[in-house]
């Protein structure tokens, strides 16, 4: 999305040549923005970090560089390195959830009190930024994220996606059957998403809702204890791991479900949530972190507390039996995805941010914003 934000940026007084290196992925992985995004130039690194790094600092000492917007923490240090090589420049850094929440090594600290700004994606990591690393809350800036599903289109060209949902639905006896969705990578590391949370309600769900099923889409090297958790609570049966699909095919299972559910620890934003808002689903969340900004109770959806397993049940089984309020909840969460969390808006308040930072209108001459991120996905 700040790619495409980037792409579309356009101003009388800037002419601008917008460069975005990115460290970890493929050549293959920047062709569909390269062909895209018209106004932007695309390198990559295939994970060679040290040659990103190079590249970065190459380009500002051969090139007026204005701006440089740095898309992880992880290379905040090169921001302060280039700042005393081009004392003119500067630079700002994206913080997104977990990796700023606790105190981060002391170059790294040092990097983000000496950006010009900071751009956090919610109120909750802004305050943990202040917290655990120092920055002064008035050089962060909030962004909050967005997502890029502007156009309600399911089908993927060859209705594949279309008759793989179908197949599954009959299996599981749609129309009759009540659909949960959950969308989340199931990663050891990442044990706070809740998903053994979900499944341990089951039982207690089922009880009051006999026709629910649990769709998860995801994969990761937690999905075995996942499997045999529902194993050993015998509702295995309903539990339907379905792993890393293509976009038109999870555009259906959202389509499908009934209610989207991920009762996470651990969330800075949670784009997940937006996207279930944009098919008019109700959400189920842990009322944590910055979850709340997104989600908000009794109107978008339901918030509980993390862990709760009983709370989460009840939740559940309240949406499960209430279509009137599933709707009501569905339509509420895309009005608040359209007013609050729309490109639009994330590019207006990204603009801003660039033009501020350059300090536009002013008498200019040519402008060169580069930007070094960490992974294609910013």
């Amino acid at each position: 999305m700040v790619c495409r934000a980037l792409n579309d940026l356009s101003d009388p007084n800037l002419d601008s040549e917008r460069r975005v290196l990115i460290a970890t992925d493929r050549r293959s992985d920047a062709e569909y923005p390269s062909q895209s995004f018209s106004n932007l130039s695309f390198e990559v690194f295939g994970g060679n970090r040290s040659a990103f790094a190079r590249s970065v600092i190459a380009s500002v000492l051969r090139q007026r560089v204005d701006l440089l917007l740095i898309g992880h923490v992880n290379y905040s240090p090169l921001g302060m390195v280039l700042k005393v090589l081009r004392p003119s420049l500067r630079y700002g850094v994206m913080v997104h959830g977990v990796e700023v929440w606790t105190r981060l090594t002391l170059l790294k600290r040092w990097a983000l009190q000496r950006a010009d700004f900071v751009m956090a994606v919610s109120e909750f990591t802004k305050a943990k930024v202040v917290e655990f690393n120092g920055v002064e809350e008035g050089r962060i800036r909030i962004v909050p994220d967005t997502m890029g599903w502007t156009v309600d289109s399911d089908e993927d060209g060859t209705g594949n996606a279309e008759r793989k949902i179908d197949t599954l639905l009959t299996r599981l006896g749609k129309p009759t059957a009540t659909l949960l969705l959950s969308v989340c990578r199931l990663e050891a590391s990442e044990k706070y998403k809740g998903i053994d949370t979900v499944i341990n309600a089951l039982p207690s769900v089922i009880a009051r809702v006999p026709d629910v099923q649990y769709l998860v889409v995801g994969s990761g090297s937690d999905l075995e204890r996942h499997n045999q958790l529902a194993a050993d609570l015998g509702v295995a049966d309903r539990v339907h791991f379905l792993g890393s699909v293509d976009e038109a095919t999870l555009r259906q299972y959202y389509r499908a479900a009934n209610v989207f559910i991920l009762p996470s620890d651990g969330e800075g934003f949670g784009i997940v949530y937006l996207e279930a808002m944009h098919y008019a689903k109700p959400v189920i969340a842990a009322d944590s972190r910055a979850v709340p900004e997104v989600v908000k109770h009794n109107d978008t959806g339901l918030l509980v507390e993390y862990g709760n397993r009983g709370q989460l049940a009840e939740a559940i089984t309240s949406l499960c039996l209430d279509r009137s309020l599933r709707e009501r909840m569905g339509e509420a969460g895309r009005r608040r995805l359209r007013e609050k969390f729309s490109f639009e808006s994330f590019k207006q308040k990204l603009h801003e941010l660039i033009l501020q930072e350059l300090q536009i209108p002013l008498p200019l001459a040519q402008r060169t914003i580069a930007r070094g991120v960490a992974s294609a996905d910013l």
